[in-house]
């Protein structure tokens, strides 16, 4: 109780503190409000500007993985134009500052805009380019008075259109209108995005791949799309199915420890997922190579990724370790494409040793 009434006291004492040491003892520069404004649009339209740029670059760098890759991805393949495209109307639940910025970067006009087109894919060999408004799907048309229902359905009736096989479409390229006639190409269901984060990061949940800006930023091409094919990886060897059931194993000794009213907070969901982690990246890199090399792409050199990205850590081996160590990751690289070579030589189909594909 004593305590306590000395720590009331002592609160005027410490309040009056504050406000002294906060006080300014120079006079630093005044900045206005609206000065304020104006710089925080520009950094936000900067920012999602770099945003735009990354992930069309990815989307670029994907394209042909999940092209030359079906025959790894049987049950979940799609058709694709390979174009990307925003509406002014999926901007909704933003903030007024963001709108501004991405109508300024866009300029919208509530009209739909591609703003990633895939070199070879069906829309670039089609003639779509960056910055082509999307204003007719078929017989569907954009008005000005239609124009709130046809941002808001143009990824249904885009879908729709693609499942019947070719897709006409209407475009507005600097204020004039032309149709063009797209046929859709068999690829991996795999979708795209960026965290706008400068870890030095890529993740998949085996539906969608995730690279950071910090990733995309820091690799070149080759380098990213080296990234892109394990992450690929991940999905087409089931992996992420692989690691939950790894970590059902564990939860089943939780449950049990919890029956007698004792919880470890998960250890052994955590342990038995993370024991099988291992092996599965180191799958997915050997898989890796097999996917470049299968969509063209020269295996040679892109084990240098592991020293590019290699730190302290990453330079050994421990039992609580999730993935492979960076040495260990460059020479099973090296050894893969090495493997690849040899197939090559002797006309072998290029598929990863223990693994079946049925082609069609």
């Amino acid at each position: 109780m004593r305590l306590l009434k000395f720590i009331v006291k002592l609160i005027p004492s410490c309040v009056i503190a504050l406000v002294i040491v906060g006080c300014a003892s120079i006079d630093v520069p005044r900045v206005s409000s609206q000065e304020l404004a104006v710089e925080r649009q520009l950094q936000l339209e900067r920012t999602l500007t770099e945003g735009f740029d990354q992930i069309t670059r990815l989307h670029d760098l994907l394209w042909p993985l999940v092209k030359g890759s079906t025959d790894f991805c049987r049950g979940m393949r799609t058709r694709s134009l390979g174009f990307r495209h925003t509406s002014p109307l999926s901007d909704t639940g933003r903030t007024s500052v963001e709108l501004k910025a991405r109508e300024s970067i866009f300029n919208f006009n509530n009209r739909p805009v591609i703003y990633a087109v895939a070199k070879g894919s069906p829309a670039d060999l089609g003639g779509v380019q960056a910055n082509d408004r999307i204003v007719g799907v078929g017989r569907w048309t954009w008005t000005a008075e239609s124009a709130n229902n046809f941002n808001r359905s143009l990824k249904r009736r885009l879908d729709s259109a693609i499942r019947r096989g070719a897709v006409p479409l209407e475009i507005e390229r600097d204020g004039e209108r032309f149709n063009v006639e797209l046929t859709p190409e068999l690829v991996c269901n795999v979708d795209l995005s960026l965290k706008p984060t400068l870890e030095v990061q890529a993740r998949t949940n085996g539906r969608e791949i995730v690279v950071t800006l910090g990733m995309a930023e820091r690799l070149d091409d080759e380098q990213v799309r080296t990234v892109l094919a394990h992450e690929l990886a991940h999905c087409t060897s089931g992996h992420i199915s692989r690691a939950s059931v790894n970590s059902g194993l564990g939860l089943m000794f939780d449950l049990a420890f919890l029956t007698q009213r004792v919880w470890l907070g998960g250890v052994f969901s955590r342990l038995s997922r993370d024991a099988m982690s291992i092996n599965i990246e180191r799958e997915a890199d050997y898989v890796s190579m097999y996917l470049l090399a299968n969509s063209g792409f020269d295996t040679s050199g892109r084990a240098e990724i592991w020293r590019e990205l290699a730190d302290e850590v990453t330079f050994r081996s421990s039992f609580f370790n999730t993935h492979p160590y960076s040495p260990e990751r460059f020479l099973l690289l090296t050894k893969t494409h090495e493997e690849i070579e040899r197939k090559r030589k002797t006309g072998e189909d290029l598929v990863p040793n223990g693994m079946r594909l049925r082609r069609n």
